[in-house]
């Protein structure tokens, strides 16, 4: 394809690439309404390198990557607007939905993002892709309430889609507002969230932001410990999708790793946070060492037996109710279905290890956060 070519010229590097390519351009090499589908397509090419650089790419040149890769869309859906004399209306929204989703991932760019965005949206009201890249400007700049609006227009007048149910889950957990409305929110973001794993259950992100859905629900709608469960099942969904997708993603990982600590399943949360490190998040070693030291703690607590003295460990069991049983009977299965019986002994300060409630403004996710 003729997308190609011009890739080939960029691909050289250097400062003036982009004025090469249209310096090839001009010469009339390329020009009509072909020449302009060829360069949609190489638009459309650079820009979903530069979201899989965003989301899965995590090397020191990660910016100059992303520079490179919204510099080659631009220029490319620029030439598509300059093939033809007057290009078409379909032509211009595309052309334009593109160079503002290259640009809303450049810092800095955000408003010639949203103008360009906007653009396309009033040529074609219906084009999904824009609206949904529109909101995740706002959400970037933390503005919920226009997000939460792009969102549901895209909603009403494109249809349902997964990329907007999940969003606008993540932007109703995001929302400050009074007591009533946020539970609400959390429980409508859980219910989007839903309805996005339904209508694409082979996308790794919808079943992530089910799982932070239902950590929501736990910490901020007080709901039981199954809530964190099935955070658990929907991690799992998402990291085996990922991995039919050939993906790694550090944040559902540091994510599971919260959850998993909180149900004090000490092994998971190790193994999730320690993923987390090795795919490139430095947050995943930090919180490798605080479980770590953690367990340590509880470890030693119990081989010293709480620092009781034998007189005072004496005392306490031998005031425990008849019929109980141990916990190593409980876990051979001879309990004989009789309760431990227990005594708090001592309290471990975990103040710094438990969030007392989950802010998907901080919960880890690509795309949108």
């Amino acid at each position: 394809p003729l997308w190609r070519s011009w890739r080939a010229i960029l691909a050289q590097g250097g400062s003036d690439s982009v004025v090469r390519l249209g310096s090839w351009l001009i010469g009339g090499m390329a020009k009509g309404a072909a020449a302009a589908a060829a360069a949609l397509e190489g638009a459309e090419a650079s820009l979903a390198e530069l979201v899989d650089l965003e989301d899965y790419y995590f090397g020191p040149d990660k910016d100059q990557k992303k520079k490179n890769a919204a510099e080659t869309a631009v220029a490319c859906a620029d030439t598509a607007l300059t093939c033809a004399e007057k290009p078409t209306s379909a032509t211009s929204s595309k052309a334009n939905c593109i160079k503002g989703r290259a640009l809303s991932y450049l810092v800095g760019q955000e408003r010639l993002a949203e103008e360009l965005l906007s653009k396309a949206l009033k040529l074609d009201p219906q084009m999904v892709a824009a609206w949904n890249a529109l909101g995740e400007v706002y959400w970037n700049q933390q503005n919920y309430a226009q997000a939460r609006s792009s969102f549901e227009q895209a909603l009403e007048l494109c249809g349902p889609n997964a990329v907007s149910l999940r969003n606008l889950s993540m932007v109703l957990r995001a929302i400050e507002c009074e007591d009533l409305e946020k539970s609400n929110n959390f429980a409508a973001g859980l219910q989007r969230a839903k309805e996005a794993t339904v209508l694409d259950a082979s996308d790794p992100q919808n079943w992530e932001t089910l799982g932070n859905a239902y950590m929501g629900e736990f910490f901020v709608n007080g709901k039981r410990y199954e809530e964190l469960n099935k955070a658990l099942i929907a991690y799992a969904r998402a990291e085996s999708a990922y991995e039919k997708l050939g993906k790694r993603n550090p944040f559902l990982h540091l994510n599971r790793g919260e959850a998993a600590k909180f149900l004090e399943d000490y092994d998971l949360a190790l193994k999730s946070y320690a993923i987390a490190k090795e795919i490139g998040a430095a947050k995943g070693g930090d919180e490798y060492d605080k479980v770590s030291e953690l367990v340590k703690r509880l470890a030693g607590m119990v081989e010293r037996k709480g620092d009781l003295k034998a007189k005072r460990l004496k005392e306490l069991t031998a005031g425990l109710p008849a019929g109980t049983c141990t916990l190593a009977q409980l876990r051979s299965k001879e309990s004989g279905g009789k309760s431990v019986g227990a005594r708090v002994v001592s309290i471990l300060d975990r103040k710094d290890e438990i969030p007392d409630r989950w802010n998907p403004a901080t919960c880890l996710q690509p795309g949108c956060a």
